[in-house]
């Protein structure tokens, strides 16, 4: 059976569990199975009609969702306006951060925690911001221009964000140069 016919039949259920005088009482006594159907009927949706028998495409049966990546190499001179692909994934419980893009997709509404921290060399500097989509959240301004040591820069936000939401890591002004080899990380989770 295919999306379409599953809501037709969801459609044909609810027209016949709560229709007023037509309905023997044994049918408005299956309310809840009814619920049921529809509670199904609604992941189905919420995951655009696909389904994969062996765990469910957006969270894991827990329904936690958590990310943790780093680089394992520095990054030096990214230009403005670029994604800071982070390629080390430790942690992606409900597959939601892509190390191919840098990006995180929320794939269900909800509170998220969102947190980075940049390491930047004595003389140099690594400057990003998160973006929720296209819109700037919060700056991370690591910068050791004229100093003898290593800066260290931290930032974190909490965002209401709906399914396909996406928050990423962008370099402004211009990166110049972030240590890799775990000293810089991005993480978040659902609250």
């Amino acid at each position: 059976m295919n999306f379409a016919h599953a809501i037709t039949i969801a459609a044909i259920l609810t027209s016949i569990l709560t229709s007023g005088g037509s309905c023997h009482k044994s049918c408005r006594s299956n309310a809840s199975l009814m619920k049921s159907i529809q509670y199904q009927l609604k992941l189905v949706e919420d995951n655009d009609g696909k389904c994969d028998c062996n765990q469910s495409p957006s969270t894991p049966s827990s329904g936690k969702v958590g990310f943790q990546v780093s680089n394992s190499g520095s990054l030096k001179n990214i230009g403005n306006g670029a994604i800071v692909i982070y390629e080390t994934v430790t942690t992606n419980l409900g597959k939601g951060y892509d190390k191919s893009t840098g990006v995180f997709t929320a794939r269900v509404h909800g509170l998220y925690y969102f947190t980075w921290t940049v390491l930047t060399y004595a003389g140099k500097s690594f400057y990003t911001q998160l973006l929720l989509n296209d819109t700037i959240i919060a700056r991370n301004h690591a910068g050791a221009g004229g100093m003898s040591t290593h800066m260290p820069s931290s930032q974190s936000a909490v965002l209401q964000m709906s399914k396909n939401d996406k928050v990423s890591i962008r370099i402004y002004n211009a990166g110049t140069y972030m240590i890799g080899d775990k000293w810089s990380t991005f993480s978040g989770f659902k609250i």
